[in-house]
């Protein structure tokens, strides 16, 4: 499955104006009674941020048994009251609110070795303790994002063979992985699963891909002789500049497929990971050839043209959206131990001129602050990564959860998080903000994200069927969609004589390319005479809806909305439009 592929705006505006078009032509059956009226229900929407928190101690290593007391969370500078708690060790959770959870003590120290006078005078042993089913703890997924675009086959395939050992181990139980493969198309290899031998064998299967950083360092070895076959500094700058905006376009299309990545994991519930696989993002394209030009001809004009090609703001976007989603990145560089390049024989007479410290620098100074900002951690200078994912192993198997409620008004926009420990020595890891989002975008988010990750989340027992697609014109389709709600699902608020519900209809396609429309949503009130309550128990709501599609194969996901209990069902349905032939004349004409 292809997650987006860039294309020209032209095009892909194209597409999508197909696809948005949803003709949201209504055709309501005859709203029939539900039987069992529900309560006046008034809903307010409460904010429960949640944070997952790593403690360490001041040689790092975890810190185990702390309590809801021994943390402070502070959101804008302003601490608040925590309301919610719990600590998860060795995968299980071992404290919930203020209690330790039953059956999750340490084992007790053997018995001392008795004597048989003594055995015989020992008292009846207690009665053991009835069982206790463990609290659940929240699903881990990780997605593993290789990007080709920036690594070098060796250094990839390396990184590869210990991410296939670790995952064979650990991807099981309440652990799922997918993997994610980027080189100008994000291609979804596998979607999310806890086969951990599966994910693995298919991670085997990227070894025999190609990459593109190798021809991004021959790029630059040829950028270098050009600059020591430079008369002077402005033919040496545009030798640079060009190869800088290339490598700034690639950037572009890079920071949009790890964000719509992201974006795509927002309505996803349980802990997320993002294992990032690159040689580096870098902050500035080309800041070690601006540098050896400066050098070579003793200026510092280099500097000012490295502004225009800044990324920062474009990684602190994919910080933001990581946070809003709830996603931590953890960063490996693949690119594995640093050293000087000087020493390399190969290197001698073009990486050798390179700056190292700036090279550097430049490509793992963002990849830092995208882990320590979401919680997770860079990955680099390091030949074996086998140790650093056992400690990401370990974060998701030993963590605290702290939450606290937020009243604030305001709209969605990012606010700050910091968790301080009250114990001195003490070190907190983990996000560093949030966006306050509202129920709709939640909606949102969930409708997208159960097309790309088959959300089974269905409490209102929604069902589609899909009719026969009719020609809208010569380019796309109507497609007649019913949507089946129980009667006993939905909420109706009695109003004299009449009962009242409402559900709202959120509908999002994508096409087999992956390119997906506007959310579209409809409100369908519901109104029925209060005597027939209780008649039809076993009958369900029906609505009748036409989208505007487009030829070939589509999903569609939707999400229907109890508006007075805001319970949600989110459902995905596959649908094939298949084009007529042209209408043909009379034989002869």
């Amino acid at each position: 499955m292809v997650f987006c592929r860039p294309s020209a705006p032209a095009a892909a505006a194209a597409v999508l104006a197909a696809l948005q078009a949803f003709a949201l032509s209504a055709a309501p059956q005859k709203a029939e009674p539900t039987p069992r009226p529900g309560p006046l229900v008034r809903n307010v929407d409460v904010t429960v941020t949640n944070i997952d928190v790593i403690v360490t101690d001041s040689k790092g290593k975890r810190v185990r048994g702390l309590k809801m007391d021994d943390f402070e969370v502070y959101e804008d500078g302003m601490l608040q009251p925590l309301t919610n708690f719990y600590a998860v060790d060795g995968g299980k959770v071992v404290f919930f609110g203020d209690e330790a959870v039953p059956g999750t003590a340490p084992a007790p120290a053997p018995a001392p070795t008795v004597t048989p006078q003594a055995v015989a005078a020992a008292p009846e042993p207690a009665p053991a303790e009835a069982a206790v089913d463990p609290l659940p703890v929240p699903v881990t997924r990780i997605v593993i994002f290789i990007d080709n675009l920036s690594l070098q086959p060796f250094n990839r395939n390396r990184v590869l063979r210990s991410v296939q050992t670790w995952v064979r181990e650990n991807v099981k139980g309440n652990v799922e992985a997918m993997v994610v493969t980027w080189d100008r198309t994000l291609k979804v290899r596998r979607k999310f699963t806890n086969d951990g031998r599966e994910v693995s064998d298919v991670l085997k299967q990227q070894e025999d891909l190609s990459t593109l950083g190798q021809v991004r360092l021959s790029e630059r070895r040829d950028v270098l002789r050009q600059i020591d076959d430079a008369k002077s500094e402005s033919e040496a700058f545009v030798e640079v500049r060009q190869y800088a905006l290339a490598y700034k376009n690639d950037l572009d299309f890079t920071v949009d497929a790890l964000k719509k990545t992201i974006d795509q994991l927002a309505g996803v519930e349980g802990r997320k990971i993002l294992l990032h696989v690159s040689e580096g993002l870098p902050q500035s394209p080309g800041a070690e050839l601006w540098k050896y030009v400066q050098d070579k001809f003793r200026t510092q004009s280099g500097g000012l043209s490295q502004f225009e090609f800044d990324k920062t703001a474009a990684y602190l976007g994919i910080i933001r959206a990581a946070n809003a989603a709830g996603v931590s990145m953890y960063m490996v560089d693949a690119s594995g131990l640093s050293i000087d390049s000087g020493i390399s024989a190969e290197n001698r007479t073009t990486d050798a001129k390179i700056d190292s410290f700036i090279e550097r620098t430049n490509l793992q100074s963002m990849v830092q602050l995208m882990a320590d900002e979401t919680g997770g951690k860079a990955i680099l200078n390091r030949n074996d990564v086998t140790p650093s994912l056992n400690e990401i192993r370990e974060d998701y198997t030993s963590y605290y959860s702290v939450g606290y409620r937020s009243l604030k008004a305001g709209g969605e926009r990012p606010r700050k998080i910091a968790v301080k420990m009250k114990k001195k020595g003490l070190t907190a890891r983990s996000r560093r903000s949030y966006i306050e989002k509202g129920l709709e975008t939640r909606i949102a988010e969930g409708v997208t994200s159960a097309l790309y990750f088959a959300r089974d989340d269905n409490p209102l027992a929604v069902g589609i069927e899909v009719g026969q697609p009719a020609p809208a014109d010569a380019q796309n389709y109507l497609v007649p969609i019913r949507i089946r709600v129980p009667f006993s699902r939905i909420t109706l608020l009695p109003e004299g004589s009449t009962a009242r519900g409402r559900v709202i209809l959120y509908f999002i396609v994508v096409d087999a390319e992956g390119k997906q429309s506007e959310l579209a949503n409809q409100v369908v009130p519901v109104e029925v005479d209060s005597k027939e309550l209780g008649s039809l128990a076993r009958r369900d709501f029906v609505y009748d809806v036409r989208l505007l599609m487009i030829p070939g194969g589509q999903r569609l996901s939707l999400a229907v909305r109890d508006e007075p209990t805001n319970t949600v069902s989110y459902v995905q349905q596959s649908i094939f439009v298949s084009a007529l032939p042209p209408a043909t004349g009379p034989a002869g004409k």
